[in-house]
């Protein structure tokens, strides 16, 4: 199964993940997740609006690469 292109916070959580882990160590990911989606939250307009294009250019390769692809639900 081909799974879905990272959307813009995905990209922006795989990101800031490593380095917000290196100096917490003792939190766990769904700790650090709230955390990022704090931070999220607060980005400026500019700031999403960069990872959104990132995401598109992600999405744009995934369709590429994957031609008939189609998001199915579950």
């Amino acid at each position: 199964k081909v799974p879905r292109p990272p959307n813009a916070f995905i990209l922006y959580r795989q990101k800031h993940h490593p380095d917000l882990k290196k100096a917490n160590p003792h939190l766990h990911n769904n700790e650090i997740s709230v955390i990022l989606g704090r931070q999220w939250q607060n980005e400026s307009e500019t700031v999403k609006e960069s990872w959104k294009a990132k995401a598109m250019e992600v999405k744009t390769e995934h369709l590429a690469r994957h031609p008939g692809y189609h998001y199915q639900p579950r």
